[in-house]
């Protein structure tokens, strides 16, 4: 390494240093990270309980059903979480007005969601009586979801601690229910469900209790509010839609190809490949509302948005790598001897799980900057790799043929995010002021 690169890499560590100590980044970069790992691992705990519990064949039932409820919240959602904290960030003054006409047009569309995956439930159960009803209580719980999401997200936008603590509420109380009900050997499929269910509404009063203390509601609906919500929303749907697809298509297509404990140990398979996710992704939590409310992204806030990125690939590297050594013991032994199977599918899904995190990292940066269809254009050519991948290798090789094909896809998307944000240029958005409600945390625009 030259004397001149010597002096910059440490000009930019300098320089680096200096913004976190001076905005307050590392600090909300660090306690959204431990919000994270403890909503993870939170999380994580409940799916070790539930597997022991259940057993590969149940697992891989509750990997379908909870699978499709994530495309069911992510369809009836619009795109509106981060549509409202883009908007409550961008437009302060608006932010009742937002909260509000976003919980109405979830309300809407949610119904509809709802109704339609109740109809589908005999379908995507083929018929088996207990199934249909695991399906029919998470399409319920999806409208408590959806109205939950117009209040956890917006504070975001204005506070980021109480948007930790709310999003860290739902799987603290799950695994606290799934412990109990597991010490008393009541632990089923739909008392697995009726949990997610509970824990859901509980954190939907404590989101609405937040919000009324970060002067965030109530508020009145507002047709002219409507635009550019649903603006904002169709685009991030169009970069959701494929995006789940290539989180879950794989499981989705598993769910009806393999028996089900195949798709129990592919799942436990995708957890472990995810675990770094919590950790890395609050580099794009915190970055997200601070470009939305940025009035120009240049000089050091640009460096800052490579960097998180290559942080994020070597946090998860880190973290992956050593997992993998220890796998063939370490998988048996907490998952039970029925995951042997886990350990192969863990090693293809590895550089998935990199890829992934700098997608979350690229995506936060690149929503924030306004341009929600520039992910979407990213999603959508790596579904259709998905898409295509997944027809030509899961009828040859199962669940090894699914594990290669998110990989693949999750690679694609990173490269054309990475290219695109390369080449946008610095922007400046109309800010608008307004005297700080109570409970918002300072202006996290520099």
């Amino acid at each position: 390494m030259t004397p001149q690169v010597t002096a910059n890499v440490a000009g930019i560590r300098r320089e680096l240093a200096s913004m976190l100590l001076r905005r307050g980044v590392g600090r909300q970069v660090a306690r959204t990270a431990g919000f994270n790992v403890a909503s993870a691992a939170a999380a994580g705990l409940g799916g070790i309980i539930v597997a022991r519990a259940l057993g590969p064949v149940m697992r891989g039932e509750y990997a379908a059903v909870t699978a499709w409820f994530g495309v069911t919240t992510m369809i009836g959602g619009m795109g509106q979480p981060a549509a409202l904290c883009f908007h409550v960030a961008h437009d302060p003054g608006n932010a009742r007005g937002y909260v509000a006409t976003s919980r109405s047009m979830m309300l809407v569309t949610g119904t509809a969601a709802l109704a339609g995956g109740i109809l589908l439930a005999p379908l995507l159960a083929r018929g088996n009586a207990g199934l249909t009803a695991a399906y029919r209580i998470v399409f319920a719980t999806s409208i408590v979801a959806f109205v939950g999401a117009s209040y956890t997200f917006s504070l975001q936008a204005r506070n980021l601690r109480w948007w930790n603590e709310v999003r860290v509420s739902q799987p603290v109380l799950s695994l606290a229910f799934l412990i109990v009900l597991w010490r008393l050997h009541l632990l089923t499929l739909a008392a697995a469900l009726i949990v997610l269910a509970v824990t859901m509404l509980i954190q939907l009063g404590w989101a609405y209790y937040r919000c009324r203390s970060a002067d965030l509601v109530p508020g009145r609906v507002q047709a002219r509010l409507i635009r550019p919500l649903a603006w904002y929303g169709i685009a991030q749907i169009a970069a959701l839609t494929p995006a789940s697809l290539n989180a879950n298509l794989d499981q989705l297509v598993l769910s009806q190809a393999v028996p089900p404990a195949a798709l129990g140990r592919y799942a436990i398979a995708v957890s472990c490949s995810l675990l770094p996710i919590p950790l890395v992704s609050a580099i794009g939590n915190v970055a997200f509302p601070r470009l939305a409310s940025r009035q120009r992204v240049e000089g050091r806030a640009a460096r800052m948005q490579w960097l998180g990125i290559v942080g994020s690939a070597c946090a998860t590297a880190v973290a992956l790598v050593p997992l993998d050594l220890i796998a063939p013991w370490l998988i048996p032994r907490v998952f039970g001897p029925g995951y042997v199977g886990v350990v192969p599918l863990l090693w293809i899904l590895t550089p998935a799980g990199v890829f992934l995190a700098c997608n979350q990292v690229a995506g936060d940066v690149l929503r924030g900057r306004k341009r929600p269809l520039v992910v979407a254009r990213a999603e959508g050519l790596a579904a259709a790799f998905t898409v295509i991948l997944l027809i030509a290798l899961v009828p040859v090789s199962g669940v090894y043929g699914a594990a290669i094909a998110s990989t693949v896809a999750y690679g694609v998307a990173l490269v054309i995010m990475l290219m695109s944000l390369r080449r946008l240029p610095p922007e400046r958005h109309i800010a608008r002021h307004r005297r700080r409600p109570a409970g918002e945390e300072p202006p996290q625009g520099a």
